[in-house]
């Protein structure tokens, strides 16, 4: 990632009052925009547009909200995208996950999880890595899953991929300090698919 901005958030005060509309619900606790929301904004029509995926993949999906966030965590991890990290540690948090086990879904020492997570987490890795599962993965999924939950932990996936790319390539920074030190990629293992 870039040491500094590649692009400067937009000033709210100079955003349509559509896209201030759009970003009402993404906003910190003193009331300012989002980094990677203000950053995106350079491009307003697209970025109404993707909020509204966007809110499906993180306000509407099916998937249990700590195993979704063991997955976003797993890939800002693995792409080292700082911010991402650190806004879904504090989501992760909140949604009762304790710090060992955001580490451990970062890290791959998944084996204290339970087991729809270690699924899913294969699954992160399986999609990251090939962007797709095998049929031996695809059937763990569908034994924990519904088919709407299986298209979710796809949207799930290609959305934080598509958020860590932003935030890698612009150089989106983290709001102050990180909340839980990111694991260096050397501090990371890449879990095979293993019969469950």
């Amino acid at each position: 990632m870039p040491e500094k901005r590649r692009l400067q958030p937009v000033d709210e005060t100079d955003l349509q009052e559509k896209t201030l509309a759009s970003l009402a619900p993404y906003r910190d606790q003193d009331g300012r925009i989002h980094t990677i929301w203000a950053t995106l904004a350079h491009h307003e029509d697209a970025l109404r547009r993707y909020l509204v995926f966007s809110n499906h993949v993180l306000g509407k999906n099916t998937l249990p909200l700590p195993s979704r966030e063991l997955m976003i965590l797993r890939i800002a991890a693995r792409a080292q995208a700082a911010y991402e990290w650190d806004q879904h540690v504090r989501i992760a948090r909140r949604a009762g996950l304790s710090d060992e086990a955001i580490l451990a879904a970062a890290t791959g020492a998944w084996d204290g999880l339970g087991d729809l997570d270690r699924v899913l987490l294969t699954a992160t890795d399986s999609l990251v890595d090939r962007q797709g599962v095998d049929d031996e993965l695809w059937n763990r999924l569908t034994d924990h899953l519904s088919t709407e939950q299986v298209i979710d932990v796809l949207y799930t996936v290609g959305q934080y991929l598509t958020i860590a790319t932003v935030i890698n390539t612009l150089g989106v920074q983290v709001e102050g300090d990180l909340t839980l030190p990111l694991p260096h990629p050397a501090d990371q293992a890449v879990q095979k698919e293993v019969p469950a």
